[in-house]
């Protein structure tokens, strides 16, 4: 079978995806603070199922190309952030539960005094 791409593309693929992946995690962790305070609960947790789909469909990108024996530069790119992102997103959309709560928990406690 003949590889997907060549080692240069393969860097450039992998240095986009990750910027992207990265990028998106900033950007998401800012929001976090703001839509906090809002209450934009909505938002936020679209965001990250948004971004765990987006992780897991390159994970499965990456496993279709080990599966078809492709070279390493080929799967590698695809790998490496649809694993780092599925686990990051999943691990801490429950710390973002828990300060929703926490925010109206204080809200509440505030309301009482």
């Amino acid at each position: 079978m003949e590889q997907w791409f060549d080692p240069k593309t393969a860097g450039m693929i992998g240095g986009i995806i990750g910027a992207s992946l990265g990028i998106t995690g900033g950007i998401i962790g800012s929001l976090c603070g703001i839509c906090v305070q809002k209450g934009w609960k909505k938002l936020i947790y679209s965001l990250f199922i948004l971004a765990i789909a987006a992780s897991i469909v390159l994970l499965i990108i990456g496993v279709v190309a080990l599966v078809c024996k492709q070279p390493y530069h080929v799967w590698y790119p695809f790998i490496l952030p649809g694993v780092l992102g599925t686990v990051l997103f999943s691990v801490l959309l429950p710390v973002i539960g828990k300060r929703f709560t926490g925010y109206e928990l204080r809200k509440m406690q505030a309301k009482d005094l």
